[in-house]
């Protein structure tokens, strides 16, 4: 939808001084990266910032874990509030140590009282075991359980599946962490092997990343998303799909402004127009029991003039309400896409504009808006759009930088873009866009041209093709393509199944309103399949 340029350079692990656009995300392969069984789950919890490598550059998997930093993986997995003062501690962990705010919720939900020595010590730069892990995990799960099932499990359960998994070791594991570390076992967070379970060793960074990112995923696995879908450009051929979806947005408007002092609402030219036979679409989304919303559309460069224009915004607002009160449309409410605000002056015009429309709007129609990562747009005011709209849809994508080949929406910046918003928007208002599309470099002769957007439906034909490599990208969790042709070399990143999974996988693991798809007509077989599996709306 809005096209950022090209001037947010990413520099990995590390802001840059000289930079306000930079990123402190993790873009980069590490440098010491293996190719094995960790190695995405590593990647993902680097990508929501749970994890971290070193200032060169490595993670250094094989590397042991502390008892605290392993801890603040528990703590940050489960989404715990650590902001609060900080309350009951072990005497050896000062109140000013890094990891005091993790350790003080661990020991309110009590977690670590099993690693306390008969002084009450924690020593939290000790290095961590396998069973200190596994009693640690398994409170953790039995904590979100119901009181019958942890009674039951704590008053004997446990011993059926010690007795069934028979470690050989099963006597050196600590007797008052067995209850919990069968658990974790029973869950399938940890498991043994032929020798046993070898609850003394300690635990690998690469091994506390896997443990870690299961955790993750037997929370989200069975929770189901609302989606929202753009019928916009081209989507007829995806009108069937709308019984996958709770919200369906019609792109059929935009504002016209060209002179001072008048507007309108324009549903009649440009590609942004109601088309013919739209009362087809509009039935089907009746029949899903979807709700139906106008998007309105601006992205001229006299935006910040229009939010100046009182007579303007008055004449449009008028016209807005006679389309949206029409009863041949019977929309439910309205989608706002103003974009390319970049002056912070912008901010407060735009907000008073926004109460203008939701005044107008009364309390039978809804308005959702729609806001880019803030970074550059300086003229979105989260925290007050927040409060004014039912529904905001972050338009995590279009991160797109020529030279560094840095694609539109690698999962690192998506998660740094919903953490960022998350600080002034209630999760359950918040809607994580995601933008179907790819990304082409062709290199002829060594030299790289600018970067291109194939149409989705050319990409789905190349990869059909002989002589095409492709690859899953870490740390972006993007496809990647590649082939030559008489064009020279070509490097396509593509948001294809599964990087659209990812993306729904992080709208869950931060409990977010839903998921939007910009825009229905390039969501493949593939795609509808996956938000069938997970929609909200059956």
């Amino acid at each position: 939808m809005f096209k950022k340029v090209g001037l947010l350079v990413v520099v990995l692990g590390m802001l840059c001084a000289n930079s306000a656009f930079a990123y402190n995300v993790q873009l980069k392969p590490f440098k010491d990266e293996q190719n094995d069984y960790a190695r995405e789950s590593i990647y993902t919890l680097s990508a929501l910032g749970i994890i971290n490598g070193y200032e060169d550059g490595t993670y250094r998997a094989n590397v042991g874990l502390s008892r605290e930093a392993f801890i603040k993986l528990l703590v940050m997995a489960r989404q715990l509030d650590t902001t609060a003062a900080i309350g009951k501690i072990p005497a050896d962990v000062a109140k000013s140590r890094w990891s005091a705010p993790f350790i003080s919720v661990a020991n309110a939900h009590q977690w670590i009282d099993s690693l306390l020595d008969k002084k009450g010590m924690f020593h939290p730069d000790q290095t961590i075991t396998r069973q200190e892990v596994a009693m640690l995990v398994g409170k953790a799960l039995l904590e979100s359980e119901t009181e019958q099932t942890r009674q039951l499990w704590l008053g004997g359960d446990w011993k059926i599946e010690r007795d069934t998994r028979a470690f050989k070791d099963q006597s050196a594991i600590n007797a008052a962490m067995q209850p919990y570390v069968y658990y974790a076992a029973n869950r399938g967070m940890m498991e043994g092997d032929p020798a046993g379970f070898k609850p003394s060793e300690p635990l690998i960074r690469k091994q506390a990343a896997a443990v870690i990112t299961r955790l993750i995923d037997d929370r989200v696995s069975g929770q189901r998303v609302d989606f929202t879908g753009y019928y916009a450009i081209q989507s007829y051929p995806a009108i069937q799909q709308m019984d996958k979806l709770a919200n369906v947005i019609f792109g059929w408007s935009h504002l016209a402004y060209s002179t001072a002092g008048t507007a309108a609402l324009d549903v009649s030219t440009t590609v942004n127009k109601m088309p013919d036979g739209y009362e087809e679409a509009l039935a089907a989304a009746d029949y899903a029991q979807a709700s139906k919303e106008l998007m309105v559309f601006y992205d001229g460069s006299n935006l910040k003039d229009f939010l100046k224009d009182e007579p303007a915004q008055q004449s449009f607002i008028q016209s807005l309400l006679a389309v949206v009160n029409n009863p041949a449309y019977s929309f439910t409410g309205v989608s706002m896409d103003f974009e390319g605000l970049k002056e912070a002056g912008s901010a407060a015009e735009y907000v008073r504009f926004l109460q203008k429309v939701k005044d107008e709007l009364g309390t039978g129609l809804t308005m959702s808006v729609a806001v880019p990562p803030i970074q550059y747009y300086k003229g979105y005011d989260l925290a007050a759009i927040g409060k004014l709209a039912d529904t905001v849809i972050l338009m995590a994508y279009d991160f797109t930088h020529n030279d560094s080949k840095l694609p539109s929406a690698p999962l690192p910046l998506v998660n740094d873009t919903v953490v960022t918003a998350l600080k002034a928007i209630p999760k359950e208002k918040l809607v994580l866009g995601i933008s179907k599309q790819a990304n082409q470099w062709i290199t002829s002769a060594g030299v790289t041209g600018k970067v291109l957007s194939p149409a989705i439906a050319d990409v789905e034909k190349r990869l059909a093709m002989p002589g095409v490599t492709r690859t899953w990208e870490l740390p972006y969790f993007l496809a990647k393509a590649t082939f030559k042709d008489e064009r020279g070399s070509h490097e396509i990143y593509y948001e294809d199944t599964q990087s659209i999974a990812k993306k729904v996988w992080l709208a869950k693991f931060y409990n977010l309103k839903g998921v939007s798809l910009w825009f229905m007509g390039n969501y493949t077989a593939s795609d509808w399949d996956l938000v069938g599996a997970q929609t909200n709306n059956r």
